[in-house]
């Protein structure tokens, strides 16, 4: 970043002006490839260790001039950044909700600039939507605070290896299991743009892809092949209905075994009685556990132990 002075006149005519982040009193302009920005140079300093040390240059004393920042990072990166700086209700930490766009325009710049507050922030809107728990899970789509849109575990892919935030691999890279082999092959679009897996990531979700649907059948469904309950009163019936969900659900290509079953509950109940629908509750919920403790292990990732210690760590700023 360059740091100038530039008299403010009229034969200036910056490229174009963000009038959201354009105060009258400012005393500090940042300007990039096509935009300008007027703010505040005592509250940019104040939140940010790399604004404070490149302030510590001498200023211009003159009245008829002010500041001048050069930068070199994008117009809605920098608009996101500086809007959560200078407006307290821009970028709130959860529950309030955000978009994937701003999460990651702010974690780039706040992690370049220094600004950890913000960070934090960041990283809890990813926590939120993709936890290393298996309780946040369950509770995610009440909780979620980067609301789904189509498609946006291939964009937020980028973002968790840049910023090396390893502890919601996991989750990211089941999300993403959950979409057919030619998705995973040849890229997906989200909102304008087209993402493509790299090769390691391309492989660790084939593979795992595959082991979680092996798991699915081997595990999650088992709860539709255990016999009644003991204390069924309608024996033949409830062996009846769970051979036709045991058929319908050895049929799906889907690797979802966190949440399908979960998502069907409705309609299991109304095929079985209240003991039996008590049992295979139990049963999913033990075999969701298993699973879950495995995802580390089924791409190849550190253990959620170790996950645990990097995610504390990034969420205390060391």
């Amino acid at each position: 970043m360059d740091i100038s002075s530039t008299p403010i006149s009229t034969s200036v005519k910056p490229p174009y002006v963000v009038l959201d982040l354009w105060y009258p009193d400012g005393n500090l302009i940042l300007e990039n490839e096509d935009s300008i920005f007027k703010v505040y140079s005592g509250l940019l300093a104040q939140k940010s260790t790399v604004f404070r040390d490149m302030f510590t240059f001498p200023q211009p004393t003159s009245s008829q001039e002010i500041p001048t920042v050069r930068l070199y990072d994008s117009t809605e990166d920098l608009t996101w950044f500086l809007k959560a700086i200078f407006d307290a209700e821009f970028f709130e930490p959860p529950p309030s909700t955000t978009d994937l766009s701003i999460v990651g325009g702010i974690l780039r710049l706040s992690s370049k600039y220094d600004v950890q507050f913000l960070r934090k922030r960041a990283m809890l809107h990813v926590q939120t939507t993709y936890p290393s728990t298996l309780k946040a899970w369950k509770r995610r789509d009440t909780h979620r605070s980067i609301p789904p849109v189509d498609n946006s575990p291939f964009a937020i892919l980028p973002l968790v290896h840049e910023f090396e935030l390893d502890w919601a691999l996991p989750a990211v890279l089941y999300c993403l299991c959950s979409y057919n082999v030619d998705q995973i092959i040849d890229g997906v679009t989200f909102r304008t743009q087209h993402f493509t897996l790299g090769e390691e990531d391309k492989r660790k979700v084939l593979i795992g892809r595959a082991e979680l649907v092996h798991l699915q059948n081997k595990l999650s469904f088992r709860c539709l092949r255990s016999p009644p309950h003991r204390d069924c009163p309608s024996r033949t019936e409830c062996a009846e209905q769970f051979r036709k969900w045991l058929d319908h659900v050895s049929s799906w290509n889907m690797a979802d075994p966190l949440d399908y079953l979960d998502e069907n509950w409705e309609s299991l109940e109304e095929d079985l009685c209240l003991s039996c629908i008590a049992q295979s509750k139990n049963d999913t919920q033990v075999t969701q556990h298993e699973i879950w403790e495995k995802l580390p292990q089924i791409f190849k990732l550190q253990s959620w132990t170790e996950l645990k210690v990097l995610e504390d760590k990034a969420m205390d700023g060391k």
